[in-house]
């Protein structure tokens, strides 16, 4: 894998018990949600610089870590999608569901609804 795109795993309390793949706070899943679900120029900064637009919902990545792969998109799904998904990418980027941040096409158009079933 390339380091640019490897994720470090966190803490324990952000590491979900079904997997060791580092995991989002709740407070930050929900804020990112709502704002990729609503607000044009953070879906732009999203789409640009996911790195940044974590950054701005409060999950700061160490220096040394890097973006995750599932919030790299091609074409970010629309805010109906994310709004229609709010409660399965809820729980798959917190840990809930046992894939979390692992599937890469996670916010991508038309891809949602695949990811989630496949978690």
């Amino acid at each position: 894998m390339n380091a640019e795109f490897a994720i470090p795993v966190m803490p324990s309390e952000t590491t979900s018990p079904q997997t060791s793949k580092p995991t989002i706070p709740s407070d930050v899943a929900i804020s990112l949600l709502q704002r990729l679900s609503s607000d044009d120029q953070f879906r732009e900064l999203f789409k640009s610089n996911p790195r940044m637009a974590l950054r701005e919902v409060g999950y700061i990545l160490p220096p040394t870590a890097t973006t995750p792969m599932c919030m790299m998109v091609t074409e970010l799904a629309s805010k109906t999608e994310i709004q229609h998904a709010h409660d399965g990418l809820h729980a798959h980027l917190t840990g809930a569901a046992r894939g979390a941040m692992h599937v890469v096409f996670t916010f991508e158009h038309g891809r949602i609804q695949d990811v989630l079933k496949a978690v």
